[in-house]
Parts: structure tokens; C-alpha cells; sequence
């Protein structure tokens, strides 16, 4: 069977990206399927993630302007828009897939422009309320044949689709090292964005640490806000305390130094850090971020889950952890049995399934 995924920007190194890389060689090379990855934008920069099965095809598209003119600004979208749509078209017309996943803002406004004959996936990577242009969102709705989601949250915001599925992400098998819960080290892990709230986590860090002292946290990653935060750590009086660690190739490899993990999103589409702390068996205290959290971790069993908004709790709940190993220990090796159920073969398997279950109704 002919599959494409078509995604915004292949170069772009984030969670969307390397689930749609991961999905489409495990595709490829397991289930037998022709599979290319069409990314819309592109510039100079390399793939943001290797295909090793699946084939990659940018339309060459490129980006629409950044204008402070309002009007200018919805005219070079138009005109991206109806650019992306010829050569989608084009290209589509050569392959002629029997399945087409659209994802992102930009595969929702594409999927109703679509002409060929193929059926019509869209996978929700990011909350519905929170993904660019979402109230243009009706013509995919019912064009679609299917809309797949990450969490019932989102799924239910999918009111007019004709059917939609749940998927919950999935982990790679990793090497399973011991956890040494007596390390007083916490590890959060995402791009240093506003919606990831790390400045929410630097503040309650702080006074977390304050009646703990003799703890660090690590934060991994990077992004526009990496200045600011590092001022915020400073200012705070938080330097010994909390480390912005930059972007690693490779954070399955680094779990085991840590015995808590701290996730403190404003929303995600469903945590892969969450998710892959959780199973190499750290627990977790989180913020009840729209949407996934309750599917990843389990309150009271695998971490604790924190009201967003509350502070006061979420320091409250990290002083909970910090000062309990034989708590650290339960949760984390509980956390290490639930995540499981997110298997890399049996998620696999729901698609290919739930891929023969579209094209033969």
C-alpha cells in the first residue's frame, strides 16, 4: 500500500517530527508499505530526523512572510496556502498513495484541497484550541475519513468529524538501566518555549529546594527563551540549584541520572518527555496540562498531579517526592510497569490496523 505523511517542515526538530519519522519507517520496513514523507517548507537546513525506510520529498515551498502589515501578513498565507496546495496536488498525482496522513495547522487547511483519490487521515499533534487556525478547522472535519487523536481531551474536541480514533504515542524500546532513587537530581525536558512553563518550574523550584536543600535540576533542552530563563535562574538566586543543559541527541540515555522527573507544560499533545521519563522508571510530579497528563501518569500511583495554576501545591508536591526515597522508588518502578501499554510494536499494529480498517470501508 502507497502511504504519504505530509508535515509542515521536516526540518523542524520536535516531537510531531520524529513520531511522523518514526512511524513512517516502522511502516516501511514492517508492514511492507511504500511511504514518503512530504514536507511543505523548506530552506537550507538538513533533515531534522533520518529516514531510514520511508522516502522524503519536500515541495519546496516557501515560508510565508513575517509582515507586521496584517493585510500583507493574510495575503502571503493565502498565497502559500494555494502554492502548497498545486504542488501537493502535483506530486500526489505521480505517487498516487492510498493513504494520506495530513498533520499540523497546515495539513488540516491542505486536506480539503486535496483532489486525488486516496483516503484522508488527520493526526492532532497539539490540542485542537491551541493549533494555529483551528476555526478554519470544519472543511477538514468533513472531508476527512478519519481524525486521529493523542488524547479523549482533544478527541473530543472534533466535533463534526465523521470519525475519530484515539492514538496515544508510543516508546521506543531503550536500554533499561537502574534508577538510583537516593540521587537527589530532578530532570525536565522540553524546547524552551512559554508553553512548556518553565518559568513556572524555575520559580516553584526554588522554594521547593529551599526546604530541600542538596537538590538540582537539570533542564534539557532549547529555544527562544533560553535567555530569559537563564536571567530568571540568576535572579532567583537559583544558579546552584538549576542547570539549563542544552539540546542532547540522545535523552533515553540520560534518564538513569535522575530519580524525579517535572513536567510543567501550559498544554502539550501528549508528553514524550512525560512519557519517556515515566518509562524509565522515574516518577513524575506534573501540572494538569491540556491534555495527556492523566494518560501518562497515573496520581497517587506513578507521581503526583498538580492543579495548573497552583503553585503553591505543585511546591507542595515536589517537596512530597524530594523528601521520600522509598516513595520515589515505589512510583517510579510503577511508572515503569504502566508505560508498557504504549508500547512501540502493539501502537504500530492500531495503525496498520486501523490504516486496512479505513481503505476497506
Amino acid at each position: 500500500m502507497k502511504i504519504v505523511y505530509l508535515i509542515e517542515d521536516f526540518s523542524m526538530k520536535g516531537g510531531a517530527e520524529r513520531m511522523v519519522a518514526d512511524k513512517a519507517d516502522a511502516l516501511a520496513s514492517a508492514y511492507g508499505h511504500e511511504v514518503t514523507v512530504v514536507s511543505v517548507y523548506h530552506d537550507d537546513r538538513p533533515p531534522a530526523y533520518a529516514l531510514r525506510r520511508a522516502r522524503l520529498l519536500s515541495l519546496g515551498v516557501p515560508f510565508a512572510s513575517k509582515s507586521r502589515n496584517p493585510a500583507a501578513k493574510a495575503l502571503s498565507r493565502t498565497r502559500t496556502l494555494a502554492l502548497a496546495a498545486r504542488r501537493f496536488n502535483a506530486a500526489m498525482a505521480d505517487i498516487r498513495p492510498d493513504v494520506v496522513f495530513f498533520t499540523m495547522s497546515l495539513g488540516a487547511l491542505l486536506l480539503p484541497l486535496y483532489n486525488g483519490k486516496a483516503r484522508r487521515i488527520y493526526e492532532s499533534h497539539t490540542p485542537r484550541r491551541f493549533t494555529p487556525y483551528h476555526s478554519f478547522f470544519r472543511p477538514m472535519e468533513r472531508k476527512a475519513d478519519a481524525v486521529v487523536c493523542l488524547t479523549d481531551g482533544d478527541a473530543r474536541e472534533f466535533r463534526h468529524a465523521r470519525r475519530v480514533e484515539v492514538m496515544p504515542n508510543f516508546t521506543k524500546p531503550a536500554p533499561q538501566r537502574p534508577v538510583n532513587y537516593a540521587v537527589r537530581r530532578a530532570v525536565a525536558v522540553g524546547r524552551l518555549e512559554h508553553v512548556k512553563g518553565f518559568d513556572i518550574l524555575i520559580r516553584c523550584w526554588k522554594k521547593a529546594v529551599k526546604a530541600h536543600p542538596g537538590w538540582h535540576l537539570d533542564i534539557w533542552g532549547e529555544g527562544s527563551l533560553r535567555e530569559e530563563l537563564q536571567r530568571q535562574i540568576t535572579d532567583e538566586g537559583a544558579d546552584g540549584a538549576i542547570t539549563l543543559r542544552g539540546r542532547t541527541e540522545n535523552m533515553a540515555e540520560k534518564y538513569h541520572e535522575y530519580s524525579l522527573a517535572v513536567a510543567t507544560s501550559r498544554y502539550e499533545g501528549f508528553s514524550m518527555a512525560l512519557l519517556e521519563a515515566q518509562a524509565a522508571g522515574l516518577p513524575a510530579v506534573a501540572t494538569d496540562f491540556t491534555h495527556g497528563a492523566r494518560s501518562i501518569v497515573t496520581d497517587g500511583m506513578t507521581g503526583l498531579i498538580v492543579a495548573q495554576g497552583d503553585e503553591e501545591t505543585l511546591v507542595k508536591a515536589l517537596g512530597k517526592t524530594m523528601s521520600d526515597e522509598k516513595l520515589r522508588r515505589l512510583y517510579g518502578e510503577e511508572a515503569r510497569r504502566q508505560a508498557r501499554r504504549f508500547s512501540f510494536k502493539e501502537t504500530m499494529e492500531k495503525w496498520d490496523a486501523l490504516i486496512k480498517d479505513v481503505c476497506t470501508t
